[in-house]
């Protein structure tokens, strides 16, 4: 970067970075101050804004930048926190509440029926008005795939409940029938679903082409619902989940081609920036207004706009005065996801490409290519360690074999998603090349498919520390060498350090605070083995993480349950266990079928048991009590499996789901059941853990697997009472969070 462009950047940058650590702070804010406040802050900022242009560049001018950009990032953080604290008061209340809002995205399987986006218009509880986040999550519970659901773009209104995190709140609707549609989809919405539509059917019944078809809606449209989940996690886990999402490279890309477009069909070149100047905020729109099409849409504006008025710009300006607008939009932003990948890997490219190229002895176009991939990666890793808790290892060497073949993609699918209105022959063979190119590309990701690392949680001191570094690092002048040297010692070293660590010893069995479902771990020799995975996908590997657990001995399926396995598939993914222990008859249910596949792909071992069929599991003696190899109860949980595992320093009793009627065919076969730890089953229920079979097992803790999410209120009050009648200390994560086992001084002792 010339000095130049450096010292006229320099007001921006300040302005920008005050805005952006003003937003953070109110973020963060417990208490929001009077009204009057709010105001007060976004006119101070304005006047230091004002002043400081007036100033000549001095240490004033310098102060007064920062200090404008703190006022306005911090008055209009201060209003939108203060909406965040009565959404998290009336959360807490779980109040019915009457809203209107618009689809905004469309509709996928949810945990318990179909959700979607909406952005939420009127909000209220009774007499008062809930002001919310533009955006939220919907979700209409018993809603299945055949489930008649507004289109996206519709207007609707309904009666529901706000459920989830105070910080991530999210409308949830009892039955379908709650949901009635206002106004179906209009303007750009409608064009969109028309869009899509049109390559679906442009497509005809030939499956390549079909799933070409969802793939253009996603890139062309942002309708990234009509891709199959599995389809979306594959582009993920190979390190390419940035090219679903409409951002730099697709806006770029139709802005380039409708100025081409323009120039041929004889237009001046002021008029043809005029048509971009329309055209691309129009399409970020039509594209769902996502932060990266949003960021990319708001960059080619201003800079059209500065070549339409013959001023030089400066690519850096062209982020800083996106970011800025966007912060002072929605300052809520500021701990978005997208928004931070967008905004951070633009200007790190803009910033260190051509410096990293210079450093590459290679001809500067091919340099280019390897310095672009090598950037965005180290730019992104901390951003995707933080919200996502993953890192791909392979993600670099993918995008170093892939960035020929995505203009060649996206030209395919604006081609078909054009043709597709008028000529859907031509549309069908734009898709067919498309599908082509989409393998190819995929292709390429296999090796980073092959690991996905999920990583514990970044401390705060060493997030606060790179955030700090990345502001640096982006400042015009030489300070930003040392910083960006340093941004990539602290990215390579903090992965390999956590690797290097040594395992932590178990004292004890333990249950993760997975937020419903069951996950226990065991100690062993051979590494630790895990009990089931919870329900959701990623919870169970981001909570081994925590632990600083890098690899499993083995892990155990009890049975089919979401609940249960829901997990599994990601630890496997992850932790590689050596060995998979689960009930035989799992092998004849489809629903195994992903968890055996990520075993065989992880070189994990498969141990089908049954009754009877006792075995070594990382060091640990396993004892098979159930389910019997023939004359299986009907009900799944009833054969869930039932195992008495020998640790260190004593014995625990894992129950899975089983009921009373399982637990007392265990004790008529006189099932050696005797534990020194129990984990209880099915979550605490009424209908297990009866006192005879308490007895039985004779245990000296309780842990009682019951998340703060389960919907059956476990554990159960009559379970308790059993528990409590014997005088037998116990545990459940949904008191206690994490919490197990352990002997000391020779007796076991539950902990917390």
């Amino acid at each position: 970067m010339n000095p130049g462009a450096a010292t006229a950047l320099r007001p921006l940058f300040l302005l920008t970075a005050g805005v952006a650590m003003g937003a953070a702070a109110a973020r963060f804010a417990t208490v929001t101050g009077p009204p009057a406040l709010w105001p007060a802050l976004l006119l101070a900022g304005a006047v230091a804004a004002l002043l400081a242009a007036r100033a000549a560049p001095s240490r004033r001018a310098v102060a007064l930048w920062l200090l404008a950009g703190l006022a306005l990032g911090s008055g209009r953080g201060l209003i939108v926190r203060h909406h965040q604290i009565e959404t998290a008061r009336a959360v807490s209340r779980r109040k019915a509440v009457r809203f209107s809002a618009r689809i905004d995205s469309g509709w996928t399987a949810s945990r318990w029926g179909r959700r979607c986006t909406v952005r939420v218009g009127r909000v209220t509880a009774g007499t008062t008005t809930i002001r919310l986040r533009h955006r939220l999550r919907l979700e209409v519970r018993g809603a299945g795939a055949g489930t008649s659901l507004p289109p996206p773009g519709s207007a609707c209104s309904g009666l529901a409940s706000l459920r989830g995190d105070p910080a991530r709140p999210f409308l949830a609707l009892a039955s379908p029938r709650l949901l009635q549609t206002l106004a179906p989809p209009g303007g750009l919405a409608a064009l969109r679903n028309r869009g899509a539509a049109a390559l679906l059917t442009a497509a005809g019944t030939d499956p390549g082409r079909i799933r070409a078809a969802e793939l253009a809606a996603a890139l062309v449209f942002g309708r990234k619902d009509l891709l199959p989940r599995a389809r979306r996690d594959r582009w993920r886990s190979s390190g390419l989940a940035h090219v679903l999402a409409v951002s730099g490279l697709h806006v770029g890309l139709l802005a380039g081609m409708v100025w081409l477009a323009a120039i041929a069909l004889g237009a001046s070149p002021n008029l043809a920036r005029g048509v971009v100047l329309v055209i691309v905020p129009a399409y970020a729109l039509l594209a769902g207004a996502s932060p990266s099409a949003v960021r990319a849409a708001l960059m080619v504006a201003v800079y059209v706009a500065a070549r339409m008025a013959g001023r030089p710009l400066v690519p850096m300006a062209a982020v800083l005065v996106a970011a800025t607008a966007m912060l002072l939009a929605d300052p809520a932003l500021i701990a978005d996801a997208g928004f931070q990948l967008t905004v951070g890997i633009t200007a790190a490219l803009i910033r260190w490409v051509p410096a990293v190229t210079r450093l590459i002895p290679l001809p500067t176009w091919l340099g280019a290519a390897i310095a672009v991939p090598v950037v965005a990666q180290l730019a992104a890793a901390p951003i995707v360690a933080w919200h996502f808790r993953t890192l791909i290892p392979g993600a670099v060497l993918t995008n170093l074999l892939v960035p020929f073949l995505l203009a060649p993609l996206l030209i395919a699918a604006f081609a078909a998603a054009a043709l597709a209105q008028v000529f859907p022959t031509l549309a069908a063979l734009s898709l067919s090349i498309l599908g082509a190119l989409s393998r190819l590309i995929l292709a390429c990701g296999a090796p980073a498919r092959a690991r996905v690392e999920i990583v514990p949680s970044l401390p705060l001191a060493l997030t606060l520390l790179l955030a700090a570094l990345a502001l640096v690092a982006l400042w015009p002048g030489r300070p930003a060498r040392w910083a960006a040297g340093l941004w990539v010692v602290l990215v390579l070293a903090v992965p390999l350090g956590w690797k290097l660590l040594p395992q932590p010893t178990l004292r004890g069995p333990l249950l993760l605070p997975v937020r419903d479902g069951l996950a226990a771990v065991l100690p062993a020799p051979g590494g630790p083995i895990l009990d089931d995975g919870g329900r959701l996908p990623d919870e169970a590997a981001r909570l081994l993480a925590d632990l600083a657990v890098r690899r499993l001995g083995a892990a155990i399926a009890s049975h089919t349950d979401e609940d249960h396995c829901g997990g599994l598939v990601t630890v496997i993914r992850a932790f590689g266990p050596r060995t998979l222990l689960y009930p035989a008859w799992m092998r004849t249910d489809p629903a195994v079928v992903p968890l055996l596949r990520a075993a065989r792909r992880a070189g994990t071992s498969e141990v089908p048991v049954v009754r009877g069929l006792d075995t070594v599991v990382a060091g640990d003696p396993v004892e098979v009590l159930w389910p019997p190899p023939r004359d299986l109860p009907r009900a799944e949980n009833d054969r869930s499996l039932v195992a008495r595992v020998t640790v260190p320093g004593g014995t625990v009793l894992l129950t899975s789901d089983i009921s009373s009627d399982t637990e007392r065919r265990l004790l008529v076969l006189d099932a050696p059941v005797g534990a020194d730890v129990l984990v209880a089953a099915h979550h605490g229920s009424a209908r297990s853990s009866s006192l005879r079979f308490l007895r039985a097992v004779g245990p000296r803790c309780v842990l009682i697997p019951a998340g703060p999410w389960n919907t059956h209120h476990h554990p159960s009050r009559r379970m308790l009472a059993r528990v409590r009648r014997l005088r037998l200390p116990w545990r459940a994560p949904i008191r206690s969070g994490l919490c197990g086992a352990e002997k000391r001084d020779g007796r076991w002792r539950c902990w917390p």
